[in-house]
């Protein structure tokens, strides 16, 4: 989806049996946003962090570290 300048692409992780929302936006603004898919019509606010290498640096499981990295990697070669 595109807003103004602003390209926001969506991608799914699934570590064990949670899956995560990678929210990656790029353009006018740029961040990446990550949140735990969950039943709760509430929702959760997640995380954000102003680029993947400040995204990975904060998390602990070497899982969610490889998962990010791999989308950053596909990122890069688009």
């Amino acid at each position: 989806m595109k807003n103004q300048e602003t390209n926001y692409e969506t991608k799914k992780i699934k570590i064990k049996n949670t899956i995560f929302s990678v929210v990656i936006a790029s353009g006018l603004n740029n961040y990446v946003s990550i949140r735990k898919e969950t039943n709760n019509p509430f929702k959760t606010l997640g995380k954000q962090f102003t680029n993947f290498d400040e995204a990975i640096k904060n998390y602990k499981s070497a899982s969610m570290k490889v998962e990010l990295l791999k989308l950053q990697m596909n990122l890069k070669t688009v």
